[in-house]
């Protein structure tokens, strides 16, 4: 279980993660734990900032919000 923010879309349905050997990020659907475990997770609010302008600079990600990924386990427990 992992702690801190996470990039998701805006209906939290999901999650941005590490693409197959590491080598760029894609979106996966937030149906179990498992997915949340592999979400791309910071724990630090400003980094997750960060992040998220530089991703969007480089036009790989459009429309991603932060979220407190708790928020999303809440789903499932």
């Amino acid at each position: 279980m992992q702690r801190g923010y996470v990039l998701c879309n805006n209906s939290l349905s999901q999650v941005l993660c590490l693409a197959p050997g590491q080598k760029g990020v894609q979106m996966k659907e937030v149906d179990s734990t498992q997915v949340l475990n592999k979400a791309f997770c910071l724990e630090d609010l400003t980094e997750t900032k960060n992040i998220l302008r530089r991703l969007e600079d480089k036009d790989l990600v459009n429309g991603l919000e932060i979220v407190n990924v708790a928020r999303l386990y809440k789903k499932f427990f």
